[in-house]
């Protein structure tokens, strides 16, 4: 049971979320002052802070290092009804896992919480081993690859994972459904590569008719579909693949009849959708819905001093406690590019395992080093190449008589969605938090919504 501590001198605050947390199956510990608060923390060691700033005698952000020496990396939320630039500011650099102001609606706090317990709960704050289902980490890149994996968990929309081949975006799909309101559902995995429309289209969408075949699509209800190397969904199936993603229904080979679909859709590609758009062979449209939360994983070679971990981690995966890695070895092991990353490297450990007889894995038990496969790495979406593409849609719209005396508006309507689904995601479809990160009024950005159809 995950263990939360409220510091608040207001009882009604303290009440309301000591009942919230309870219903989340929390057991809630309340104090009234910060100093009672580091008592409190001390004796029931807390995975979740949740702090006011305006307290009787010490304040709470000059209490957050004392918290924050007691706790760990717990996650710290900060909570205030006198919300200011510079709390914000010290708030965030003391650490805090959120900024919450008050008064804050029930189910935006509800949803922090959740993240919260999420994410310390997934081990990814530096935790024994620094890991979530699988995925292990200690550098700064991967905690905030931790952090997003959490995030994507506490909601329901469609998430994007980029990276280069063997990073592991698999075990982060997965990694996502498991820490989802569908865990209990099914994880679907499906490959579209090599396949021709025809094909592709009966394997999602599954062959109505004499044929009678549940799709993929089908087969996932109640879970998660992982698309694998989304890059390579044949571009006759895209048109059918977005009416089903808007319309929430399926729509079988050689059938009229619609069937509701209840499941969340998880892509991954190795290459960078937006440069597919540019070349025109993945629909614009369809990638602004594949990508309404991103998550990019780094390649091995930016989180190096994860290296050590990984290889641990491998070799007890496979042989348990009885194996250990030579200073040599592990040297020998964080000098290598990894080209192939993760994978890589796990092919490695398990090929030194077999060598290595004894418990002492030396670097002569190690296999060769592969060479660089490509010369270059394939983009994911840089700057300069989101800029283009405005640029070249820009261009075309200016060029477009039909659009004349209208250009700007129907530019902002193609982007603007985008924007407005990637900050309802972020904050679990809370219209408040989200207005405040977008500078929108509420009504605003729920007019918004309302007006491209994003409302729920």
């Amino acid at each position: 049971m995950s263990k939360i501590l409220v510091v608040d001198d207001e009882q009604t605050i303290c009440w309301g979320l000591e009942k919230l947390g309870q219903s989340l199956g929390a057991q809630v510990f309340v104090a009234s002052s910060a100093e009672q608060g580091l008592r409190l923390a001390a004796e029931s060691q807390p995975d979740l802070l949740i702090l006011d700033v305006r307290l009787p005698g010490m304040d709470g952000l000059s209490a957050m290092q004392e918290f924050r020496r007691i706790l760990g990396e717990a996650p710290i939320v900060v909570i205030t009804a006198f919300g200011d630039l510079p709390t914000a500011v010290k708030a965030v650099q003391n650490g805090a896992f959120e900024y919450v102001l008050k008064p804050f609606d029930l189910e935006e706090i509800r949803g922090t919480i959740r993240r919260a317990l999420i994410v310390n709960d997934a081990t990814i704050n530096q935790q024994p081993n620094e890991q979530t289902e699988g995925m292990v980490g200690k550098t700064p890149v991967m905690q905030a690859v931790f952090k997003r994996i959490a995030l994507a968990a506490s909601s329901d929309a469609a998430v994007l994972l980029q990276g280069e081949s063997g990073v592991g975006k698999a075990t982060a799909a997965r990694a996502i459904h498991q820490h989802s309101a569908r865990s209990a559902g099914p994880f679907v995995r499906v490959n579209l590569a090599g396949l021709d429309a025809i094909q592709a289209e009966a394997k999602l969408f599954g062959e109505g008719h004499g044929h009678a075949r549940d799709g993929l699509l089908a087969e996932a209800a109640g879970g998660t579909l992982f698309l694998e190397d989304a890059a390579q969904i044949p571009f006759g199936v895209q048109a059918k693949l977005l009416r089903a993603l808007e319309s929430g229904e399926i729509v079988p080979v050689g059938s009229e009849q619609p069937v509701k679909m209840d499941c969340r859709l998880i892509a991954a590609s190795d290459e960078s959708l937006l440069s597919k758009v540019q070349t025109g062979e993945c629909r614009q449209d369809l990638y602004f819905r594949l990508s309404a939360f991103e998550i990019e994983i780094p390649p091995l070679r930016e989180r190096q001093a994860d290296i050590p971990l990984l290889s641990r981690h491998f070799a007890l995966e496979k042989r348990g406690a009885t194996v250990s890695f030579a200073e040599e070895t592990i040297n020998e092991l964080s000098s290598r590019p990894w080209y192939g990353n993760v994978r890589e490297l796990r092919n490695a450990i398990e090929h030194a395992l077999v060598v290595a007889r004894a418990g002492l894995v030396l670097p002569e038990h190690l296999p060769a080093a592969l060479p660089m496969l490509q010369t270059e790495s394939r983009g994911l979406g840089s700057h300069d190449t989101l800029e283009k593409l405005a640029k070249q849609r820009a261009t075309d719209l200016l060029d477009d008589p039909e659009a004349e005396g209208f250009v700007y508006e129907k530019f902002l309507e193609e982007l603007e969605p985008a924007l407005l689904a990637s900050a309802m995601d972020r904050y679990s479809n809370e219209c408040a938090p989200a207005a405040r990160a977008l500078g929108l009024h509420r009504t605003t950005l729920k007019r918004k919504l309302d007006q491209y159809g994003m409302t729920k």
